[in-house]
């Protein structure tokens, strides 16, 4: 029987995807068909990588899913070495993302930013592909039903004061503000 604790990480992952996608869509809207930056939107998601991925999720899988693999076996150092450097390396990725939306705010020169949102998001599917393909079929040969239990306790845990205050909850209040702030799909609602 496969370990809740994947599922949860599965779902998380797709939570990020979707705003990677959402991302990568108004980015392509703008510089390839000139419609007009929607500077809140951009906003809301940018904060939802700082708030979700970077302040929850990737602490947890460092924390609780990398160490147990490291505990268990030295097959995976490499890449948990790799993968962990990917998760520092992406605050100071978002932190340019913004600075480059802010210059976008300011100047109207968009393309900049496009550049740098597409970068990111591809950086990011690859390094969720990566977790996925990889790491989790090796932690799934070598932890103990006692270590999935601990990193499902951790993932299913909403509120962790090591974490932040409610993160859980500011990321589906960002997530909520995406989703309100987005258009509608072609052919909801649309005519």
């Amino acid at each position: 029987m496969r370990p809740e604790a994947i599922q949860i990480i599965k779902d998380e992952h797709f939570a990020i995807a979707a705003v990677m996608y959402s991302l990568r869509y108004l980015v392509r809207k703008m510089r390839d068909e000139g419609e007009a930056p929607n500077f809140p939107l951009l906003h809301a998601i940018l904060d939802y990588i700082v708030s979700y991925p970077d302040r929850w999720h990737h602490p947890k899988e460092n924390d609780y899913l990398f160490a147990a693999v490291k505990a268990r076996t030295r097959d995976g150092d490499a890449l948990i070495a790799r993968l962990a450097q990917e998760h520092v390396d992406g605050h100071p990725r978002i932190e340019a993302l913004k600075q480059k939306l802010s210059a976008f705010e300011q100047t109207r020169e968009g393309a900049p930013f496009y550049r740098e949102a597409e970068s990111y998001a591809e950086r990011e599917w690859a390094h969720m592909r990566c977790e996925e393909d990889q790491l989790i079929p090796l932690a799934e040969r070598v932890l103990t039903t006692e270590d999935w239990q601990r990193i499902h306790a951790a993932f299913r845990e909403n509120d962790n004061p090591l974490y932040g205050l409610k993160p859980k909850e500011d990321a589906e209040r960002l997530y909520r503000k995406i989703l309100e702030l987005a258009p509608a799909p072609i052919g909801y609602g649309n005519k």
